[in-house]
């Protein structure tokens, strides 16, 4: 070996060390591979990096929202509301307790317009006394049904002020009482001619009709509460009957009717199943 050559990378190799240990920027020992050589390994720096990640959180992004839309009632209610109404952003407001997409049993929407028009918003005409007068086609559940009316249209009708257990909410198992309430609205309305009076906002958000219904001149959103069947629920500006509503509800509470027999399971807030438990 030539003994210069051997003197000169030993030279090379502690210059090497001196210069990382004080910090500096080390030199390439010698008899080591360049790093930036053509045998590197090393990735080249650039914009590039950015890429995957961006594509990656797009992604993320894109599932999560079709989740919420697929997955969730509110999102169900508008992507339903979307489709209904042609691509158009469905209005919100306060409405009567509902879920936007619920099918009843014939498999319908339950939320969708039902009087034939392409928005839904067209009224029948009422009479002197401010009523409208409708057929009972069939009922949903303890407070909503569908309604044929004289000029030919069909509504899907929710009885104002009040809310009956859940019979066919979608996602929500059957509460306690809620069967009864149904069957009562059924052996009670299917079939029957009906009159119905407005409040200050005749729809809801599902555009549903909202009305308080009257048979034989009874009017049966009291009796649901009567029976113990419903509480009162106050969706403003619909009110009306409010102040009385509540008092046939205090007294079914009184007497422990319905809902009101189990301690805890109705309030103010709904029901509450685990309850009953």
């Amino acid at each position: 070996m030539n003994p210069r050559a051997s003197t000169r990378r030993a030279g090379g190799r502690r210059l090497f060390w001196k210069n990382l240990m004080n910090g500096g920027t080390p030199m390439t020992p010698p008899n080591h591979p360049n790093p930036g050589g053509s045998g590197s390994n090393r990735q080249p720096s650039g914009g590039g990096g950015g890429k995957p990640k961006r594509s990656l959180y797009s992604i993320l992004a894109t599932v999560i929202v079709l989740g919420l839309l697929l997955f969730t009632d509110t999102g169900r209610g508008l992507l339903g509301g979307l489709l209904d109404s042609g691509g158009e952003t469905p209005r919100i407001e306060n409405a009567q307790p509902g879920t936007a997409g619920q099918s009843d049993a014939t498999g319908q929407s339950e939320d969708a317009p039902q009087n034939g028009s392409p928005d839904g918003n067209d009224q029948p005409s009422a009479d002197a006394d401010g009523k409208v007068t409708a057929e009972v086609e069939r009922t949903v559940d303890g407070d909503t049904f569908i309604a044929n009316f004289e000029d030919g249209s069909r509504e899907r009708v929710r009885m104002l002020l009040i809310d009956t257990p859940e019979t066919k909410k979608e996602g929500t198992a059957v509460q306690p009482f809620g069967p009864e309430a149904s069957e009562y609205a059924k052996k009670r309305l299917t079939g029957q001619t009906v009159e119905l009076e407005f409040d200050d906002e005749p729809r809801d958000q599902y555009d549903r009709m909202l009305a308080y219904v009257y048979l034989d001149g009874e009017l049966v959103n009291e009796e649901m509460l009567e029976q113990g069947f419903a509480r009162v629920v106050v969706y403003k500006p619909n009110d009306k009957y409010v102040e009385s509503f509540r008092e046939i509800q205090n007294e079914a509470k009184r007497k422990k009717l319905g809902v009101w027999s189990i301690d805890g399971y109705a309030d103010n807030r709904g029901f509450h199943p685990e309850a009953a438990r």
